[in-house]
């Protein structure tokens, strides 16, 4: 009779386990289904950059004055203005899979964890380039979480859109915006207003050296910025580097070169054109022209004045003067 009775309290707590683990897996289907369900339609995400610099010419056509916020110092450039070697110290630094995989690095999560596991150290993302575009141009309230269930709950939103946005657009697109995107320090969003910014020259004329001393920056953009911390972006520079060459992107000799071009000097140096190019204040005729904008976009297309402004300095505007 005991036996019998111990029996059949294994098949009770037996069927009982089984019951719960039932519930915990469809409470758990249920509340991954509520965070997708929050995520936001792929058809209404726009993953482009969020402001552009305006321009002002004169009657010749010749630019005499930029106009940005402080966020939208950014000249938007085409892929193909971009050169390779930029585009392959980006991705070999921040998303080595990112030809392969399908919008997340399912090796780059496992790898992540397992770093998480045995070492306690929780600091090593894994998020690729598209969840990493995401984030800046979609999910752009981030920095205001305040919880991990916040932050849980985008991170899953982040990667399930990853997936939607690399079934509806090329990868070319996707780095296109994501390097039109990305900070690189000392206010310069984008390749293209980092390579003014850093060399005082368009990025399709950046060479190997300065194409990895730029790919290192986005990591932590004050960190690495290499005029105020060449040091720090040398180490980060020779990593990128090291990527290339680990990858395939590069040869021993491209490698070498890279590491022995005197960079930095180079950069120190278009920090003095660029600041006697800027110092420069504005005059009576710019400051009229953009009260005179503002008010027409106003007056004329029924903007606010707060909306006038934001578009006046981060809608990339061309504005021909006399």
């Amino acid at each position: 009779l005991e036996k019998r009775a111990h029996v059949s309290f294994i098949r009770v707590l037996f069927t009982a386990l089984i019951a719960v683990c039932v519930m915990v897996i469809c409470l758990g289907i249920g509340s991954f289904r509520g965070v997708i369900a929050g995520a936001p339609d792929v058809n209404d995400v726009d993953i482009s950059p969020l402001g552009y610099a305006t321009f002002l010419y004169d009657d010749q056509g010749t630019q005499i004055r930029q106009l940005s916020a402080p966020t939208s110092n950014r000249l938007p450039v085409s892929l193909d203005q971009i050169p390779v070697s930029l585009q392959h110290a980006v991705v070999a630094i921040e998303d080595e899979r990112f030809y392969e995989h399908n919008g997340i690095d399912v090796r780059g999560i496992a790898r992540a964890g397992m770093k998480a596991i045995t070492t306690g150290n929780f600091s090593e993302g894994a998020s690729t380039i598209t969840q990493q575009l995401l984030k800046n141009n979609v999910f752009t309230d981030w920095t205001n979480e305040s919880t991990q269930l916040e932050r849980f709950t985008r991170k899953f939103q982040e990667q399930y859109l990853a997936v939607q946005v690399e079934k509806k657009y090329d990868k070319s697109v996707i780095l296109e915006n994501y390097l039109n995107t990305i900070n690189l320090g000392a206010g310069a969003y984008g390749v293209q207003a980092a390579a003014r910014q850093y060399f005082n020259k368009d990025v399709w004329d950046l060479n190997l050296s300065e194409c990895a001393t730029l790919a290192g920056i986005t990591q932590a953009p004050t960190k690495y910025n290499p005029i105020e911390n060449p040091k720090e972006n040398a180490k980060r520079r020779k990593e990128v580097l090291d990527h290339m060459l680990d990858q395939g992107y590069i040869t021993q000799e491209q490698y070498d070169d890279a590491i022995n071009d005197d960079v930095y000097t180079r950069i120190q140096e278009a920090q003095v054109s660029n600041t006697q190019s800027s110092s420069k204040t504005y005059s009576y005729f710019e400051d009229e022209l953009t009260k005179q904008v503002i008010n027409d976009l106003m007056n004329i297309k029924g903007y606010t004045k707060t909306q006038a402004q934001n578009l006046l300095y981060s809608g990339g505007l061309k504005i021909m003067t006399t």
